[in-house]
């Protein structure tokens, strides 16, 4: 039986909230689908300042309405959104082993799909992106 470290790609989404007046970046969320557990996983981060010393997060849902509900949230609603799309090549078989640091570590353009700036972020649009994320996702 042949054992498994990584997959052969995963659809990643990252959205960067950026702050509409200074254009800071404020916030940081990866988001992937685990076809094997049937749930989504977000790994994120709020921006690192010299006021403050930020920590990861890493939660999971079921549904994506949840998973929006959740970013809209987090994400100030006066701030736009960069939205980018990701190809990794080198997942870690179980998706508890996906950590924000790893996310982080390899992204870059190598991995781009494509990528849009200064979104705004809108329910039925997010919705529609994290149910293709689901549906294209190769299983873990």
């Amino acid at each position: 039986m042949t054992e498994f470290t990584t997959v052969s790609d995963c659809l990643v989404f990252k959205f960067e909230e950026v702050e509409r007046k200074t254009g800071v970046k404020d916030m940081t969320a990866y988001v992937f689908y685990d076809k094997s557990e049937h749930k989504y996983v977000i790994r994120g981060r709020r921006a690192i300042t010299r006021a403050h010393n930020s920590c990861t997060y890493s939660f999971d849902c079921e549904f994506a309405h949840e998973l929006v509900d959740f970013l809209e949230f987090v994400f100030c609603k006066a701030n736009r959104v960069n939205e980018v799309l990701y190809n990794y090549d080198n997942f870690p078989y179980d998706s508890n082993d996906v950590t924000f640091e790893f996310l982080n570590e390899y992204d870059n353009s190598d991995y781009e799909l494509s990528g849009y700036d200064n979104q705004k972020l809108r329910r039925k649009t997010l919705l529609r992106n994290l149910r293709m994320l689901r549906n294209v996702s190769n299983i873990f």
